[in-house]
């Protein structure tokens, strides 16, 4: 089995979650902006499963985090920072710039999608 193999094919399936959990970080890095793909939307049960494994990859992640916040899905971006939520302060002081340029000089849709909201209370659970 390929480390392709552990990328869910379906909002359903959440066949290899539990490999996710004790594989080593260096071997998921080539998924790793596909799994933070199914977070697109909270409500696919692979969403959900994904959602405690990931901050396990969270320094990994980070540069697709950025990729995130500097789009346009602003729905995305906020189940990103729940999901940093469960996040190392030190991972979260490295990411800090764009969440607190998501609070100072927000899109219009992040202002729409509430992602401002989210962002603060990131900052704030960080004392950031």
């Amino acid at each position: 089995m390929g480390i392709e193999d552990l990328i869910p094919k379906d909002k359903f399936d959440d066949s290899h979650i539990d490999e996710l959990n004790t594989i080593d970080k260096i071997e998921v890095i080539p998924i790793l902006g596909t799994l933070l793909g199914w977070l697109k939307d909270p409500n696919w049960p692979v969403a959900q499963a994904l959602f405690p494994v990931l901050p396990r990859f969270q320094f990994e992640l980070i540069d697709h985090i950025l990729e995130v916040f500097h789009s346009s899905d602003d729905i995305w971006k906020n189940e990103i920072l729940l999901l940093m939520a469960n996040f190392d302060k030190e991972n979260i002081v490295i990411l800090a710039p764009e969440i607190k340029r998501i609070m100072t000089n927000p899109t219009s849709g992040e202002r729409l999608e509430g992602t401002v909201d989210y962002a603060k209370t990131l900052l704030d659970k960080f004392a950031l």
